[in-house]
């Protein structure tokens, strides 16, 4: 899986390291509600994608997290207040209680109705799916 993986991110100019370790990504799931809050959402899930999947870094950890929000011009010492106060845990809660409810499994899964595509898939894929499912050019 590791292979296939690093095949798809090369494939797609993506950054990938061999990741060792699978890191609890709770509190940077939590950041992502308060970077949403401050319209910097894609800029933060970039930063955490490339910081994980790229260098191989600890997502888990406070301070990783504080450096990353810096980078896009965020507080660190906001980041880790917001972590300790549990500002954005409820957000998380919900979230975690949607994919249980929903049966998810994995990451990503993309649900249209009742149907589920579950797993990275070649942008390919990903249209077929979207066709099947009755989603319609805009281009």
């Amino acid at each position: 899986m590791a292979a296939k993986f690093k095949q798809m991110a090369e494939d797609n100019g993506l950054p990938s390291c061999e990741l060792k370790k699978i890191y609890n990504s709770r509190f940077a799931q939590e950041l992502g509600f308060w970077a949403e809050s401050l319209n910097k959402s894609d800029q933060y899930h970039d930063a955490v994608f490339r910081a994980f999947y790229g260098r191989c870094e600890d997502i888990s950890n406070k301070d990783v997290l504080a450096i990353l929000v810096e980078s896009i011009g965020l507080s660190g010492k906001d980041a880790i207040k917001h972590l300790e106060t549990g500002t954005y845990k409820s957000n998380v809660d919900s979230d975690w209680k949607l994919a249980k409810d929903l049966e998810l499994v994995a990451a990503p899964t993309y649900i249209i109705n009742q149907n589920k595509l579950v797993g990275a898939h070649p942008y390919q894929r990903l249209e077929k799916f979207l066709e099947s499912n009755g989603a319609k050019r805009r281009i």
